[in-house]
């Protein structure tokens, strides 16, 4: 019996339009807090903050950095910022032992010096 295998497994599907959900949901939010700063403010103040918002959503949405998404790449950079620096060596490993390979009924270890 043959089973059929998904092959774009990789891939986010297009939800709506050109844009992922993950897109869409970006400029979405995006789209939101330019309603609120239109609203709120009015002119020239309005159009100077709405240009950091415009970059940050825009890029929180379609920026990937090293195939990973901008969100995903800064939350594994704050975490490597404020996490442990400090990497201990624990050796709980045993000495290597290998079997000499000369005769078949000799079957005695011996042990490496490191």
């Amino acid at each position: 019996m043959k089973f059929q295998l998904p092959q774009f497994i990789e891939t986010e599907i297009k939800i709506v339009g050109p844009f992922t959900l993950r897109q869409f949901l970006w400029v979405a939010a995006g789209a939101v807090f330019l309603f609120l700063d239109f609203s709120a403010l009015s002119g020239f103040i309005a159009i100077v903050i709405a240009i950091p918002i415009i970059a940050i959503f825009g890029a929180l949405a379609f920026v990937k950095v090293d195939d990973l998404p901008l969100i995903s790449y800064l939350a594994n950079m704050l975490s490597f910022i404020f996490g442990p620096k400090k990497y201990f060596y624990k050796n709980d490993q045993q000495p290597t032992t290998y079997l000499p390979t000369g005769q078949a009924g000799d079957r005695q270890q011996i042990q490496l010096k490191k």
